[in-house]
């Protein structure tokens, strides 16, 4: 399913470039100006994955992650749903393939370490899925949580809603709207001294007033820029 990465991405560089330059302004007592533009953002993001070779100069190979571009990267399909599972690191690969009774795989090269098995990622992906497809996801799970390696079963929106781990953190919480009634709404995923109850998104202009009067501008001023009309200096009025 699309997700507004690109929106989302912005965002998030948005608020820690504003929080780094709030931060300064406390050190140094000087503000500046902050441009996110959405183009460059992306851009940053994929290079910072898709370089590869061309991160060198000269070049010592070709741009894409091979591992992230290999046709088996992808959650794996079990005998009666999905998992994503990572099998990363030598250990965890010997720790594997002798649960799986396969330990003649420890001596094949193709699966030695990490830079054996990333030139033939392709093959070592395809092994994996085939393997997985062999059993339950409740099978798979239970023997990557003995063997200490990471998996969990894909979720769908409905299922992630009811996940007991995020019904345990609290992470989807109620809240009353004025307008709308009671909303469900994630909060923020972070953990800090919270900075109080969260509350529902703003209503279209919910704080137009408040922000102009932080700004200095009185009422009359307000009225000016808002238009005139028995409306906008009720908002105003009531907003007192």
């Amino acid at each position: 399913m699309p997700l507004t990465i690109a929106d989302r991405m912005a965002g998030l560089h948005a608020v820690h470039s504003i929080s780094m330059a709030l931060f300064a302004r406390e050190k140094t007592g000087r503000g500046c100006r902050i441009d996110v533009p959405m183009f460059e953002t992306l851009a940053s993001v994929v290079l910072g994955d898709r370089l590869y070779g061309r991160t060198f100069e000269p070049p010592e190979g070709e741009t894409g992650y091979v591992r992230l571009l290999s046709p088996g990267r992808r959650p794996y399909a079990t005998r009666d749903g999905y998992l994503c599972a990572l099998v990363y690191n030598d250990a965890q690969w010997r720790r594997f393939l002798r649960a799986i009774e396969r330990d003649d795989l420890l001596g094949d090269a193709r699966f030695a370490d990490l830079a054996s098995r990333t030139r033939h990622i392709d093959h070592v992906y395809a092994f994996l899925g085939d393997t997985l497809a062999t059993r339950s996801s409740a099978e798979w799970l239970a023997l990557f949580d003995t063997i200490d390696v990471p998996a969990t079963p894909v979720n769908s929106v409905d299922s992630l809603l009811d996940d007991d781990h995020i019904r345990a953190v609290g992470l989807v919480a109620s809240v009353e709207h004025p307008t709308e009634g009671r909303l469900r709404m994630p909060r923020v995923p972070v953990e800090w001294p919270p900075p109080g109850p969260m509350g529902p998104a703003p209503r279209l202009g919910e704080h137009t007033v408040p922000v102009l009067r932080e700004r200095g501008f009185g009422d009359a001023e307000i009225n000016a820029m808002l238009g005139d009309g028995a409306a906008k200096a009720d908002r105003v009025e009531g907003l007192s």
